[in-house]
């Protein structure tokens, strides 16, 4: 069989690479290296082009054009990239959508993006049906995987049916253009769709060079969830961008994973801290070699000092840490050799980005005065998508306002210390949850806190904390309490103690601090 293969995009003068852009850069420079292994398929960089262009051609024959959204309801694989990439290559927006979510929340992002199809994995055929209930103007469902609901089309057969067109014609797609919409997860309300612009995810890539020497011998396990923007700026743009290779999986259990990090040579993974947690726990910990494992990156939650010193002290690998969002990628980085002497700091401000820790008014603070974080730089998000296709900016004189509250050390270090709604005034004080957790989280016995505001008579509010223990361990609420007498102010220390297995969490692992408020007050009344 001959070997296809043609540039697909005539670049015109001053014209930037854009995001799809990269994957036709890769087939030309180096097209027989290896792009792509997911169970025992192992594709090519040659190949990987193909079957991107294939894909954009197979989204044409549909009508679908630049602007235009697709929505993704898939688990991890090869194809959730190759509509990725296709889309970036033909200006088409991606939505990529949370399969943990349920009917209701995914109908309502459904009904905000307005996607012209929908191409969903068979393992949520039921969720799919339930949706196609709802009049939502989707004009076409394509399946992937077996036993798809009848008369949807198959993804594969579709997109293998095309024929090889050669040159690839697109609308001319710019840095500045949108190249996918992620939903917040909505934790204090509606979901919002962040527009993330082509610049932006190549700005992630850069400070990912930057700051952590990512280069083209890297390979990366996938295994945070696609929809997630984690996995899609941490674990997968920067690889490619540096010409790296990666590796397609699912968290499924953490034996498994550990079976292939070990399998596969993997030297760099991103996940939240509880993969990592469980990682340790896992039947192959001991015997698994990671010296091949250059760093793993954990994002989405701050990661317990214990489970940085397990990995050193053990396996020999660090972590790199960061603060995100979804709005703007990552903002900080926090590098290998200050992980343990900076623990619990997010670190520095990466290359690019500009960021100010400011008062009620707006007025830089000095070190050690927790105040808001705002941001600014290339990588922070086009604004916010609106039903009509408009977007509208959330920005305040050129400055994102992160809603997150911070400071930093005398040596410029950040810290955050809770969201500016989770703070908690008692009689006056600003308490900020994290700078309680981190106190409580220091006892030998204790795995993982959670503080929130309590209502008080006479304080307006006082702390409470919900507290996991270590397997094994045993602690009262008044030995917590006398612990903390000489750590924290008085004030500060909570009035109230509970012991519970696990959190409600989000999908990136982070606690669900309004859900541990509320059963907090159901108990009290």
């Amino acid at each position: 069989m001959p070997v296809w293969f043609l540039p697909d995009v005539v670049m015109k003068e001053n014209r930037k690479v854009n995001i799809g852009e990269w994957i036709t850069k890769r087939a030309i420079i180096h097209p027989d290296k290896l792009f792509l292994t997911e169970k025992n398929k192992r594709l090519s960089n040659r190949y990987f082009n193909e079957q991107v262009n294939k894909t954009a051609h197979a989204l044409n024959d549909l009508g679908i054009a630049k602007g235009d959204r697709v929505a993704l309801l898939m688990s991890n694989c090869s194809e959730f990239l190759e509509i990725f990439f296709a889309c970036a290559k033909t200006g088409a927006i991606m939505v990529p959508m949370n399969f943990r979510l349920a009917v209701p929340e995914l109908i309502y992002i459904l009904k905000d993006s307005e996607p012209k199809i929908l191409i969903y994995s068979a393992e949520f055929l039921d969720k799919v049906q339930e949706i196609r209930k709802d009049a939502l103007g989707i004009k076409e469902y394509i399946g992937h995987g077996r036993n798809l609901i009848e008369g949807d089309r198959d993804l594969v057969n579709f997109v293998e049916n095309v024929s090889e067109r050669g040159m690839l014609q697109t609308a001319e797609v710019d840095l500045q253009d949108p190249l996918f919409i992620m939903y917040t997860s909505g934790t204090t309300g509606d979901p919002k769709g962040a527009v993330l612009t082509h610049q932006n995810i190549l700005f992630g890539a850069i400070h990912s060079l930057l700051g952590y020497g990512v280069d083209r011998s890297y390979k990366s396990l996938v295994v945070a969830p696609l929809f997630h923007i984690g996995a899609l700026a941490a674990s997968v743009t920067p690889i490619v961008y540096a010409g790296g290779s990666i590796v397609i999986s699912s968290f499924y259990n953490a034996s498994d994973v550990l079976k292939t990090i070990c399998k596969e040579k993997i030297n760099y993974m991103f996940a939240v801290p509880v993969m990592f947690q469980m990682m340790t726990e896992a039947p192959e910990w001991k015997e698994a070699d990671l010296s091949h494992v250059h760093f793993f990156i954990s994002g989405g939650a701050p990661i317990p000092l214990p489970i940085i010193k397990k990995y050193q002290e053990e396996k020999n690998v660090g972590f790199v840490q960061g603060y995100a969002l979804t709005e703007t990628g990552r903002l900080t980085s926090l590098d290998l050799e200050d992980s343990i002497t900076k623990a619990g700091s997010v670190g520095k401000e990466v290359f690019h980005v500009n960021l100010r820790i400011v008062d009620e008014q707006g007025r830089d603070l000095p070190s050690n005065e927790p105040g808001e974080i705002i941001v600014q730089g290339p990588n922070i998000f086009a604004g916010y998508w609106r039903k009509g296709g408009t977007i509208v900016s959330a920005l305040k004189n050129n400055w994102f306002h992160t809603g997150d509250m911070g400071m930093r050390d005398d040596d410029g270090f950040v810290y955050i210390v809770g969201r500016k709604v989770e703070m908690i005034i008692s009689s006056g004080e600003n308490i900020y949850p994290a700078e309680v957790e981190r106190v409580i989280q220091s006892l030998p016995e204790v795995k993982e806190a959670a503080a929130v505001g309590m209502s008080d008579e006479k304080r307006g509010e006082v702390v409470a904390a919900y507290v996991i223990l270590k397997k094994g361990q045993q602690l009262s609420e008044n030995e917590i309490i006398t612990s903390l007498s000489d750590k924290i102010a008085y004030y500060k220390i909570p009035k109230k103690v509970i012991f519970v297995e696990d959190f409600p969490r989000n999908q990136s692992g982070k606690v669900l601090k309004r859900i541990l408020k509320k059963r907090l007050e159901e108990n009290l009344s």
